[in-house]
């Protein structure tokens, strides 16, 4: 595919220990686009115009929200499903722990892939910010760096923001030579310079790449030592001095630009601190952002107190009521569970069972806003069978 375009730890709050949500990370997002045609949602939704119309188009929704809040958003409009559900004449899916993790993957990956580059403006672009001072493009240009028109890897902004990045020493050391601005960049100008040179492009073979593994990611977190300076997800770590936590609810080549655009104060730092400028390969790059871009799906800890509170308020206690007094499970009885996609894939399953008793009641379907559902996380958590 060419690409058109926080930290768990335990808080302490009040006195009282908050429990944090597991990260999980996985392997392929894109895979969950198997569960979404597999278990019917295309049939309602839609994905980039392909699929269903009864629901909105899911890849036109900006959606980067966590787990959690993403739960929440599906658990209120529960009922509306239901109600499609039978007038399509369709049974609810059920899913496995898994099937719900690769689904929810695939949702929140949806807005990663960002929009598609306009050819004028990455013409314009090309000289506006320099870049033909030291490249040559369509026969025009410097002879310093290579020439773009030859280099089909450029097409793909990935490839291009990697190729810069293993670079950085270098063009930071001609543009100062040249006594010139450093560029900065949006990732829009990314995907709008790479859909120019994909035209451009004197081959016939298009370059592509996989839209990057967030577990291999992770994994070239630690080793690539951007772990010296940012925090990922984990163990608590102690921040270094001047850092703050960066606003990541962004696509592939904004993220990727985010980077390049702090690459001297980086290039700087790493040079004092003699950390060697790290150089990324294959697929290197795309992984890495991946798994930066997956950070926000990370919940914040919830308040198990409060979860307390809202599993009576909301009226859950009054279906599972202890000792199997209630129409609903005691959910002390239910197998341990650690993670949210696990609280997430037995609400989902018996969201029938628990819309027909709420009916029956003659009660309202209870709404839940992504605090409540970290804190009844953290309450259910604590509470459920060791």
């Amino acid at each position: 595919m060419i690409l058109p375009r926080s930290v768990a730890v335990a808080v302490c709050l009040a006195g009282e220990i908050l429990l944090a949500q597991e990260l999980q990370l996985p392997q392929n997002p894109l895979g969950g686009r198997i569960v979404f045609e597999e278990k019917k949602c295309i049939e309602c939704h839609a994905v980039g115009g392909f699929g269903g119309t009864a629901g909105p188009d899911l890849s036109k929704v900006r959606f980067f929200g966590s787990t959690l809040e993403l739960a929440s958003v599906i658990w209120n409009h529960t009922p509306q499903m239901n109600r499609k559900f039978r007038q399509l004449r369709m049974s609810r899916p059920v899913l496995t722990e898994s099937e719900m993790l690769d689904l929810f993957g695939f949702l929140y990956y949806l807005r990663y892939l960002g929009e598609p580059g306009s050819v004028a403006r990455g013409r314009n672009l090309l000289e506006a910010k320099g870049c033909v001072g030291c490249h040559m493009v369509a026969g025009k240009g410097g002879t310093v760096g290579p020439d773009f028109e030859k280099s089909q890897r450029y097409a793909s902004p990935i490839y291009m923001v990697q190729a810069m990045w293993n670079h950085g020493p270098a063009m930071l050391e001609q543009i100062r030579k040249n006594k010139l601005s450093y560029p900065t960049l949006t990732g829009q100008d990314v995907a709008d310079i790479s859909a120019y040179l994909r035209q451009a492009t004197a081959g016939t073979t298009e370059i592509r790449m996989s839209p990057g593994n967030p577990a291999k990611g992770k994994a070239l977190f630690a080793e690539k030592r951007c772990s010296k300076c940012h925090i990922g997800d984990g163990a608590a770590k102690r921040i270094q001095t001047g850092l703050v936590r960066i606003d990541l609810k962004k696509g592939v080549s904004e993220v990727a630009t985010l980077m390049w655009n702090h690459g001297v104060v980086m290039m700087e730092r790493m040079k004092r601190e003699s950390v060697e400028w790290p150089k990324f390969e294959g697929n290197e790059m795309a992984d890495l952002i991946a798994y930066i871009y997956f950070l926000d799906f990370e919940d914040k800890p919830g308040d198990g107190q409060k979860g307390e509170s809202i599993f009576k308020s909301k009226g859950c206690v009054d279906c599972h009521k202890p000792a199997g007094a209630g129409r609903g499970p005691d959910l002390a009885t239910i197998k341990k569970f650690d993670t949210p996609i696990q609280m997430i894939q037995l609400m989902w399953n018996h969201a029938d069972d628990m819309e027909d008793l709420i009916v029956s009641g003659n009660k309202d379907w209870p709404q839940l806003s992504a605090k409540d559902m970290r804190d009844l996380f953290a309450y259910l958590r604590k509470n459920v069978r060791k």
